[in-house]
């Protein structure tokens, strides 16, 4: 409907990335707060459940609102709930922070559990929202360029809560000198520790103090982000072919392109897709229509293959990402684990170094998390801005995926001799290429293509369902890893976790190969020169048995009917 308009709206982007940047930043957020609440409320704890138990219930919110809000957003309008899941994430990002009255109350556990679930709901519900209004008021052949740049939030929003982390530390760290302040990981565990001394009471405020502050900071891009959403309005194709008010969508239309719309294309709303919705009418997420579309016209193919790449993708994603500052530390280790490892506290995510302080610990961990994970994610987001449109997504896709598990078997397999020889530098390489290969490809993708291929009337609710199946993937991940005692690099269970990633990128290439169709068309111009063309929202949302395609057959029955 907007395809002729100019190309790359900003108000589009600010609206949708200001929200994404927010939940980004709360939910990596994680990797810099959770050894300082460890340190803080039990700091002789030796395993890492309470940890896990806290990003699993963020998820699981991340779950909940993903598909709740998918749903709302098609069935009440986009519009109506933007917002007020950056509201949920401001209340819950205050209640996070202020969860109990100091450093020496214990029942925090509960409290940060119970506000992260909450915040999880408002994180997960950006995931439809922001990608539906970004696919639907982006012009046609902008619509992947201004997803991706949307999507570029993410590793940006990592990037600045670790540099938030720093800057709080360090401040505290020029005023009170932690790393002389604070005891040593080895000390902690000593049988004449002392908790109550002045300078373990003074670190443990100055840590506590920390943490919050972190926390809380993730509020204020969401209080800016939430004045934005005044400034869109549901599109026009929602108007159109949801609501079935022409003059409404015409009207929305002119707001964000005030540019007159040519005859041409007030003709295509009013007596094209329009008398079109008209013509069968059909009741939104009515049994029978959902029966139509899913079962009958074999749409539910389509779901099945952005639910499983998601799955398989976040499965290997967050078990590397999430919770990365363990995993760093053994890609940084230079000798084997010393015998006290056992004796080793939670908040250490280094046990190789027993004589951290936790100011050592967080500085380091950043810092690492910078070098390896976030720049080498924001390279890998820029760098599919620039090739979007450059070839089709969906064998971007599929190629993507087999990349990774490349990448994944082969830093597997060079694991322990790598270890055993000190040649740790071609290992950390190795997930660095991870990471830029996942946003690159694979990670943004997922998130692009089901705000792409469904049609207005389900595409939040079957991109939200998409999104939940990669948190559950990520959810499956966390419990699998937390009970995989892979925090000696000596051994070869860490060669066993990356080389099953590996398997997982594999079945994501399988999936994406059997299930994903094509978004774009290839156009021969004058003097044979071909180029990919994006299809408009209104073809692709017609569905696999109406919309006009290159005859790709999708699923694997289809694939092998046509051998």
């Amino acid at each position: 409907m907007i395809d002729m308009r100019r190309s790359f709206n900003y108000r589009v982007w600010a609206v949708a990335a200001s929200g994404f940047f927010t939940d980004s930043y709360n939910l990596f957020a994680t990797n810099t707060t959770l050894p300082s609440i460890a340190y803080v409320f039990w700091p002789n704890e030796l395993k890492t459940g309470r940890d896990t138990l806290i990003n699993a219930m963020t998820i699981l919110g991340s779950i909940l609102g993903q598909i709740a809000f998918g749903y709302f957003a098609d069935k009440y309008g986009r519009t109506r709930l933007y917002g007020l899941e950056l509201i949920i994430v401001v209340f819950s990002t205050i209640g996070v922070a202020s969860c109990s009255t100091g450093y020496s109350d214990m029942s925090v556990l509960g409290w940060l559990c119970v506000w992260r679930f909450v915040m999880g709901i408002g994180i997960g519900a950006e995931y439809p929202l922001s990608a539906v209004i970004t696919s639907e008021w982006s012009a046609t052949q902008q619509r992947g360029r201004m997803l991706a740049s949307v999507f570029l939030m993410q590793p940006i929003g990592q990037i600045v809560s670790q540099i938030v982390g720093l800057g709080v530390l360090y401040g505290w760290h020029a005023s009170n000198d932690l790393r002389t302040l604070c005891p040593t990981a080895a000390a902690t565990q000593a049988s004449n520790f002392n908790a109550t001394a002045p300078n373990v009471i003074e670190c443990t405020k100055s840590i506590d103090s920390t943490w919050r502050i972190v926390t809380g900071v993730g509020a204020a891009p969401a209080v800016i982000a939430i004045a934005f959403r005044f400034l869109i309005w549901d599109s026009g194709l929602y108007d159109l072919e949801v609501k079935r008010h022409g003059p409404r969508a015409l009207a929305n239309t002119a707001r964000i392109y005030p540019e007159d719309p040519d005859t041409q294309q007030e003709f295509e709303i009013h007596n094209g897709v329009y008398a079109n919705n008209e013509a069968i009418q059909y009741t939104q997420f009515s049994r029978a229509d959902l029966y139509r579309f899913f079962i009958e016209e074999e749409n539910y193919k389509y779901l099945v293959g952005t639910s499983a790449c998601w799955f398989l993708l976040d499965f290997a994603f967050f078990g590397l990402g999430m919770g990365n500052p363990r995993t760093l530390a053994k890609l940084f280790a230079n000798k084997p684990v010393p015998e006290s490892y056992k004796q080793n506290p939670s908040w250490n995510v280094d046990a190789w170094h027993p004589e951290n302080t936790i100011f050592d610990v967080l500085s380091k961990t950043a810092f690492q998390s910078l070098y390896v994970v976030s720049i080498s994610s924001l390279a890998g987001s820029i760098f599919f801005i620039f090739f979007v449109n450059r070839f089709s997504r969906r064998k971007w896709l599929i190629w993507s995926f087999g990349i990774l598990s490349i990448l994944f078997i082969v830093a597997g397999a060079t694991w322990k001799p790598l270890f055993e020889k000190k040649g740790r530098f071609f290992s950390i390489v190795l997930i660095a290429l991870c990471h830029f290969a996942f946003n690159a490809g694979a990670n943004t993708l997922t998130f692009m293509i089901p705000s792409e291929i469904f049609p207005t009337t389900y595409r939040s609710f079957c991109h939200g369902i998409s999104a939940a199946a990669g948190k559950l993937g990520s959810v499956i991940v966390l419990a699998i890893l937390n009970n995989i005692d892979a925090a000696n690099p000596a051994t070869f269970k860490q060669t066993a976790i990356f080389v099953s990633f590996g398997g997982v990128m594999a079945l994501g290439a399988l999936f994406a190969w059997l299930y994903i169709p094509n978004v774009q068309e290839i156009v021969r111009e004058e003097g044979g020169i071909r180029r990919m063309e994006n299809m408009t929202l209104e073809n692709l949302g017609q569905g696999k048995i109406m919309a006009p395609r290159d005859d790709l057959p999708i699923g694997l029955r289809e694939r092998v009917r046509r051998r």
